[in-house]
């Protein structure tokens, strides 16, 4: 495939809601708490399969580098690191992430991703991120990775599903904010996904998105 997808791993959260166990000097994306990997190793050998991924770039903060080289050695793969200078949360890590992408590539197409994720079936993950690839890269849409509700969960985020595109991907008709119980039990009942966070774009458009956002603050 001429145009793989280069994952982007982010990497940079202090997980401090798993204390004691996860901690500032060695938070939980670097722990091995489900198996012999960490969860940011696990993540990286999802994205390992070089016929549809290219080399990851993960961004993350300074403190945190060389377990990222270590861990990184410990697969014997390679990724760009790319140096927070401070905390800044997931949406300028993206754009970071996005805008480093394009010097490798003009055409970059990026598939953010948690460091901190639990996937079980990876190939069913794999197939979506192709499904993604094609829906992306014929449309240049930014592809949402929504997941099947297991319960109402008032902890995550939620996407309402529109018109069916090609049988696996759906349009987006909203994106909704952690509900109360009775909310989420409503939307479950009414077929929607879990925002995992995920997500799946061309480089140069989600940048355009950012830049087209009204920067104009309000006294």
């Amino acid at each position: 495939m001429s145009n793989r997808i280069i994952p982007l791993i982010m990497c940079g959260g202090a997980g401090t809601r798993l204390w004691p166990l996860s901690r500032e000097g060695r938070p939980k994306q670097f722990i091995s708490l489900f198996g012999k990997h960490s969860t940011f190793q696990d993540t990286v050998l999802r994205v390992s399969d070089q016929r549809l991924f290219d080399r990851p770039i993960v961004v993350t903060g300074v403190a945190y580098r060389f377990m990222v080289l270590e861990q990184m050695a410990e697969l014997g793969l390679q990724a760009d690191i790319l140096l927070e200078p401070a905390r800044r949360d997931s949406g300028p890590a993206i754009a970071a992430g996005a805008a480093f992408a394009m010097i490798r590539s003009s055409d970059a197409v990026v598939l953010a991703l948690a460091a901190d994720h639990v996937v079980q079936d990876t190939a069913a993950f794999v197939a979506a991120c192709e499904a993604s690839l094609s829906v992306a890269s014929a449309g240049r849409r930014i592809v949402a990775f929504g997941v099947k509700p297991e319960r109402p969960a008032t902890e995550y985020g939620y996407i309402a599903l529109g018109d069916d595109i090609d049988g696996r991907v759906h349009s987006v008709s909203a994106f909704v904010e952690k509900p109360d119980l009775a909310t989420a039990e409503q939307y479950v009942a009414e077929g929607y996904l879990w925002n995992s966070g995920n997500f799946l774009f061309h480089a140069d458009t989600l940048l355009e998105e950012y830049r087209a956002v009204d920067t104009t603050s309000v006294d």
